[in-house]
């Protein structure tokens, strides 16, 4: 299979044998995906090696061309159209992004939607828009995208959320009334409307869609939690 420039974001970048990596890509049309980059590291001297591996930094966006089949082919051609540098809690959120795509993502599934969506995000990300916005919508979009979204305007009973009573969470799958629930219905509301930058909106949707996630991560932490810190936005 020959694929000629597909618009790609960078995910993650290792190194491979002697001169080569493994470049991992969230693509427009074939989902992820990851690619032998041949001769790319490691060779002194060797100055187009050394601007592709200043190409496949994470989070850029490409135009990469690959050769083979669906296990390891190789890049072929790649052409940066936009790098995105960031710094601080900005780094640490678009390494967060970027770790839920490659956590819960099967190769070669594409969704072209959410890539577009990425982009978006992490356009935002550098634009310096609030984090707790940027991420809170980020989850709420890739839970939908995946199959894993719920419902915050009608609880599993199919009736409305009530902004003065209380709701538990049931299995992940949407909200029931509970007078001893943890999430008030006003806060329910304020999530479907994107509130998140009022204080308690803000924590009870953290936590709210950290608890939608976590099932579907295999026990193991991200690594990108641990640099947010526990006042991650």
């Amino acid at each position: 299979m020959r694929v000629l420039r597909e618009d790609a974001m960078v995910v993650h970048v290792r190194a491979y044998r002697e001169t080569s990596v493994i470049a991992r890509f969230f693509t427009a049309s074939h989902g992820m995906v990851s690619l032998v980059g041949k001769g790319i590291k490691g060779a002194r001297g060797n100055r187009r090696g050394s601007e592709r591996l200043a190409e496949l930094q994470p989070f850029n966006r490409v135009l990469v061309s690959w050769v083979g089949g669906r296990s390891l082919a190789t890049v072929t051609q790649i052409e940066m159209t936009q790098r995105r540098a960031l710094h601080g809690d900005r780094l640490a959120a678009g390494f967060y992004v970027l770790e839920l795509l490659s956590r819960l993502l099967q190769e070669h599934d594409p969704h072209p939607r959410l890539y577009q969506m990425t982009q978006a995000i992490l356009d935002a990300i550098v634009a310096d828009v609030a984090l707790a916005v940027v991420l809170r919508r980020f989850e709420r979009e890739l839970l939908g995208e995946l199959g894993f979204g719920v419902d915050f305007r009608d609880d599993l009973h199919g009736r409305a959320i009530d902004a003065d009573a209380s709701y538990r969470l049931e299995d992940g799958e949407g909200f029931l009334p509970d007078a001893r629930g943890d999430y008030p219905g006003s806060i329910l509301l304020a999530i479907d409307d994107n509130q998140y930058l009022q204080g308690p909106v803000r924590r009870a949707a953290r936590l709210l869609f950290r608890a939608l996630l976590d099932p579907h991560l295999g026990g193991k932490p991200l690594t990108s939690r641990l640099m947010l810190g526990t006042t991650s936005p």
